[in-house]
């Protein structure tokens, strides 16, 4: 991911012209407090963007079992999905989501340049990124599924974006490998202890990436849904 920072400046490209009716769709009657920021079942209605960092990983929706998700599979390739949401953490803290890995890379290590590979993994940039020809870092948590080199719980500092991608080691190792499995995190805990003080904007886009350009070993993902719980 040596080129992490160009790929985070076309991210602001892809948020400026995102349709502003892609925002994450309204919580369903049933499910008071609960926001969904992507669902596979309709992801062809979502305005994702795919952007490239390092040729293409492929992204294609698949049913696996009952299950409808966004698979992912790296081609020695760097890439991911975004769409913009608008979710404050203060209100809405908990963030929950479901995938899969089905094969990672045994010897990819975030701590290191020429290992920052992972398996899985879903960004939230928080505030506003500025405009293409005004691109503004935005601090950026994200949540990582990755080999067992880096511990589960480990939060790891971007060894290309010193300060502004914090990484949250969720998942290490293969012990889940080939099974669905449903995460619950607080976002604003895990922000404030990934940067030391509490968010100070929304955050303004997710994004889902899986990558293999450093160890080009093969790797293979799935993302199913992820959605926001609120206080109301």
């Amino acid at each position: 991911m040596g080129l992490l920072c160009a790929w985070l400046g076309s991210l602001v490209w892809g948020l400026g012209c995102a349709s502003g009716g892609a925002a994450e769709r309204p919580a369903a009657e049933h499910e008071p407090g609960v926001r969904e920021l992507f669902s596979a079942a309709t992801s062809i209605q979502d305005a994702w963007m795919h952007l490239p960092l390092k040729g293409f990983t492929e992204y294609r929706l698949v049913a696996v079992g009952d299950e409808v998700a966004i698979h992912a599979r790296g081609r020695r390739s760097a890439s991911g999905l975004i769409r913009p949401i608008r979710l404050d953490a203060a209100r809405c803290p908990w963030l929950e989501w479901s995938w899969q890995v089905a094969e990672l890379q045994p010897d990819a290590d975030i701590r290191k340049r020429d290992q920052d590979d992972v398996a899985a993994s879903i960004f939230l940039l928080f505030g506003d990124p500025g405009g293409l020809d005004d691109p503004k870092p935005v601090p950026t948590l994200r949540y990582v599924w990755t080999s067992r080199h880096t511990p589960q719980g480990s939060i790891v500092d971007s060894p290309y974006l010193s300060g502004i991608v914090q990484s949250l080691v969720v998942e290490s190792g293969s012990a889940k490998l080939g099974h669905f499995v449903t995460e619950r995190r607080n976002i604003a805990a895990d922000f404030e202890h990934a940067f030391g003080h509490p968010p100070e904007e929304e955050a303004s886009a997710i994004v889902l990436f899986t990558d293999n350009d450093q160890t080009e070993e093969d790797v293979s993902s799935y993302y199913a849904w992820a959605r926001a719980i609120c206080a109301d």
